[in-house]
């Protein structure tokens, strides 16, 4: 497994090399049609080929990273899919996720990812007094970020209204003491 690990990498990192050189050749030769120095139809053609070639390689990369990264999950959802929460604590997950959505969390972008991993784990677990359609509205922006805000918004004020403050402070307070962040990332404020 680490062995193909490596692989994966030193494959990610000739095609980045390849698509560097591919993409200095196209501006090269973007500045020669510019200078009249190739016929057009002939520099358009070769144009054409070296965008069919970064295109090719941007999918090739793009399939190597996905599948790196799918490989191993979030230490955060490892962490939720082991831990037995509250029916109120599961609230708190949403209600947190409704507060990043609607821009007013303080988390860092680590936080963040690792809360985010959590509520992936724990939307679909039973229990939750929140009203199911809040789901289908957190997934819907997180597809589009021109989802409808003042509903994430009216959402995020109805969760923060119906979790207790000792509730969710108590909450924050287990996720800054247990909360497994990505090995890259570093602490910052749970809010």
């Amino acid at each position: 497994m680490k062995r193909q690990i490596m692989n994966q990498e030193q494959e990610m990192q000739r095609i980045k090399s390849r698509i560097a050189d591919v993409y200095a050749r196209r501006e090269e030769l973007k500045g020669v049609l510019a200078s009249g120095a190739v016929a057009l139809i002939a520099g358009l053609a070769q144009l054409e080929a070296l965008d069919g070639e970064l295109s090719d390689l941007d999918i090739r990369y793009k399939t190597l990273w996905d599948a790196a990264h799918a490989a191993s999950p979030h230490p955060a959802a490892i962490w939720a899919a082991s831990s037995d929460f509250e029916p109120m604590h599961l609230d708190c997950v949403t209600a947190i996720m409704l507060k990043i959505l609607d821009g007013k969390c303080k988390m860092g972008a680590a936080e963040k990812g690792a809360l985010t991993a959590v509520y992936d784990v724990v939307k679909v677990r039973p229990r939750q007094g929140l009203a199911s359609e809040v789901h289908g509205l957190i997934a819907a922006a997180r597809e589009d970020s021109d989802a409808d805000a003042a509903a994430i918004h009216a959402w995020r004020v109805r969760a923060e209204e119906h979790i207790p403050k000792p509730v969710m402070k108590g909450f924050k307070q287990l996720l800054r003491s247990s909360l497994p962040m990505s090995s890259s990332s570093s602490q910052g404020s749970l809010s």
